[in-house]
This record gives structure tokens, C-alpha cells and sequence, in this order.
């Protein structure tokens, strides 16, 4: 189908809307998480820290690879019904591809820090929230702030993939329409 010849079915629309809204809310929760939520996090004591990064974390694992299918899924679906040799159709295809990619990322990259965390978390789970000396003698680079600091670090990488494919799939659209 030609979207210049005719207008697009309902259907269409609502999957460009799906897609790029859910990446680009993906995009910008996980960014704030880096650059908002983590700084405040590093503010505070070791058992305090890791235990408000594990509830940050708790929230966005319980919608961020849903959002992340969800995109996905809607943007393969407009990319399925355009002429595969335009621009929009593989600016679809590469928001088909980027933004699920946060799932192999995560596991490539985030997973073995996550687990630390936890570790850390439950380490630390009987010392006082308030104890700044919680991780004397322990090495810099494995300490509650350096991992949440790693993490957040890598958690804007991830977040750059979405935010990549949310611009992809936004620009399809206004290539589509600009015909």
C-alpha cells in the first residue's frame, strides 16, 4: 500500500502512535533514571543507596522490556506494510531492531553489575541505612556507589538504543507524510 495514493487505515496510525509513544516514554524514564533519580541515590549512605536503587530498578524491570516489545511490535507492524525499498520502511525496520535491543544489551552488559547490586543488597541488608562506614575496606570500584554509578552509566547507554529507535520510527512518520 502507497501511503501517498491513499490515506493509511486506523490501524497504521495507531501502531506509529504505539510505537513511538512507548519508546520514547522508554527513552525518557530510563534517561531520568540516570541523570535524576541516580545522583540522588549517590547522595546516601551505602545500605540506604543500594536499597532505594533496588526499588528504582524493581519498577523499571516490571515495564521496561514490555514497553520495549510493545514498540517493537508496532513499528514491525507499519514497517510490514510499506514498500521495502523506502526510507520509512527501513527507518521502521531499525526502530524494530534498536529498541528491543536494551534485552541483549542488559544482559551483555547490565546483568552482572545488577547482580553485585543485589549482593551488595543483601550484604548490607542489617546495617544501619544511615552507616557510612558500611563498606570499609572494600575496593572503590565494588563499592555500592561505584556500581550504581556503573550501572546508571550503562542504563544511558541503554537508554540511548531506545531513544534511537523512538527518533527512527518518529522520522518515518514525518518522512511518510511529507510524501
Amino acid at each position: 500500500m502507497s501511503f501517498l495514493s491513499e490515506k493509511p487505515p486506523t490501524s497504521l496510525l495507531v501502531a506509529q502512535a504505539v510505537g513511538i509513544t512507548a519508546s520514547a516514554y522508554l527513552f525518557g524514564n530510563n534517561a531520568c533514571i540516570s541523570y535524576g533519580s541516580v545522583p540522588a541515590i549517590l547522595m546516601a549512605p551505602a545500605p540506604l543507596a543500594v536499597k532505594q536503587w533496588a526499588k528504582v530498578y524493581d519498577t523499571g524491570h516490571k515495564v521496561g522490556p514490555a514497553l520495549a516489545v510493545i514498540s517493537a511490535l508496532a513499528t514491525a507492524y507499519v514497517a510490514y506494510h510499506q514498500d521495502p525499498t523506502s526510507l520509512p520502511f527501513k527507518l521502521n525496520a531499525a526502530a524494530t531492531v534498536l529498541v528491543p535491543s536494551i534485552i541483549p544489551f542488559t544482559f551483555a552488559f547490565i546483568v552482572s553489575t545488577n547482580k553485585k547490586l543485589f549482593a551488595k543488597e543483601q550484604s548490607l541488608a542489617a546495617t544501619a541505612l544511615e552507616d557510612k562506614a558500611a563498606e570499609a575496606g572494600v575496593s572503590r570500584e565494588e563499592t555500592v556507589h561505584a556500581l550504581i554509578d556503573k550501572w546508571a552509566t550503562l542504563n544511558l547507554a541503554r537508554a540511548l538504543l531506545v531513544g534511537a529507535g523512538s527518533v527512527a520510527a518518529a522520522a518515518a512518520v514525518v518522512l511518510v507524510q511529507r510524501g
